[in-house]
């Protein structure tokens, strides 16, 4: 597999944290998950698959082990330090200085464990007056401007419907690791990456961010609608909605005389692309008086023969039922080590030669502490024996 033979120590909590770690697990690493108190906050979020294996928590740590210890106590320092020692690469999503705090610095880390990629995740960044506040993915959304443009004027800023800054710190975290891998196998060395949900976030505006430094006018929220290109959105039909995107000149011709409306086509506001857009509040009006004078079975006939950008709107369960998420295996089923049956989404990308897989069902907390211990030679140690955790019945 892409990653066989690199292990990885996850710190990790929630979402973000974990996140990366379960995708390089994916792609053949041994990721060793470190969980203090009752473990990781998420198992117990309902829904659940059985007690201790929450929904949530299970879309974010297959392919890994687990390991249970106080890492306040002398002896889990111990071991954490032996885990470092054998491992490629440590996640870590604490609050700003807490792992400097355990003796973790970065000149530390650079002294003691030169081979180590250190991947440092936080809400805000380490730097500015922002730097050691905690953050959650919501608040998160609204400073990075990106709940700003989300929602319409109507309904006002919406977050997103899933926890995106999280994702997208777990996905930018992952990616600063593959790169410093790369480096490692030039220099040897490892090193401190970092990143926080906050520039993930407003690194992925891109075109809003690009509409704003180039017109110097901060875009606004366009509800189901693109903020350049139209007509390209969702409208209603006479029986239900549908997306459309018709961009290309020749498309929009077709699909004029098609609405019924052959004057679209001489009208200056609608022309081209770049008028369309320019004018896209009224294009978006005309196209919405169209639309709903046929039904969706007529538009999607149309639309299919002229191969044109449409498609409908999903609920969650009808995304992971349809057949094309079917036809690319979008759900993996798993089986926890207590019989429990687990689904989940597939990782998101594939390779031809050195496929990823689930090796493992997300672990019960401390599932493999004892195998653990043993590879690192600590097993019979009394100091780290003395910091390892029970959960209680």
């Amino acid at each position: 597999m892409p990653l066989s033979g690199i292990r990885v120590i996850d710190l990790g909590r929630v979402i973000a944290g974990p996140l990366g770690p379960m995708l390089l697990g994916d792609m053949g690493a041994d990721v060793i998950k470190v969980e203090t108190g009752k473990g990781d906050g998420l198992r117990q979020q309902a829904p659940s698959f059985s007690p201790g294996m929450g929904g949530y928590f299970t879309t974010a740590n297959r392919n890994k082990r687990s390991l249970h210890v106080d890492l306040r106590h002398p002896g889990g320092g111990k071991l954490l330090r032996a885990l470092l020692h054998s491992a490629d690469v440590v996640v870590e999503n604490f609050r700003p200085g807490i792992f400097d705090a355990m003796g973790f610095t970065d000149e530390v880390l650079a002294r003691d464990f030169p081979h180590l990629v250190v991947a440092r995740l936080s809400a805000f960044g380490d730097l500015g007056p922002m730097g050691h506040r905690s953050g959650v993915d919501q608040l998160v959304q609204g400073y990075s401007g990106l709940m700003a443009i989300t929602g319409s004027a109507e309904t006002g800023p919406v977050r997103s419907g899933v926890a995106i800054s999280d994702v997208l710190g777990g996905l930018c975290n992952t990616i600063g690791i593959l790169g410093a891998l790369m480096e490692k196998k030039a220099s040897g060395r490892g090193q401190v990456v970092r990143t926080s949900l906050l520039e993930a976030t407003m690194s992925m505006l891109t075109v809003q961010a690009g509409k704003y430094f180039a017109s110097q006018q901060d875009p606004i929220a366009e509800g189901n609608h693109h903020p350049a290109i139209a007509p390209y959105g969702l409208f209603e039909t006479s029986d239900g909605q549908i997306q459309i995107m018709v961009a290309r000149n020749e498309d929009f011709e077709l699909f004029a005389d098609f609405c019924g409306r052959p004057e679209w086509k001489n009208d200056e506001r609608f022309v081209t692309s770049g008028a369309r857009s320019i004018n896209k509040n009224a294009m978006r009006a005309v196209v919405a008086e169209a639309m709903v004078e046929k039904s969706t079975d007529a538009w999607l006939t149309w639309l299919i023969e002229n191969d044109i950008p449409h498609g409908p709107v999903l609920s969650i369960q009808q995304a992971f039922d349809s057949e094309q998420a079917k036809a690319l295996g979008m759900t993996v089923e798993m089986t926890a080590g207590d019989g429990t049956e687990i689904r989940s989404p597939r990782f998101p990308w594939r390779f031809n030669r050195t496929p990823a897989q689930v090796r493992r069902p997300p672990p019960s907390v401390g599932e493999h502490t004892e195998e653990i211990l043993a590879e690192v030679g600590l097993g019979d140690d009394p100091e780290v024996r003395a910091a390892l955790l029970q959960l209680e019945e």
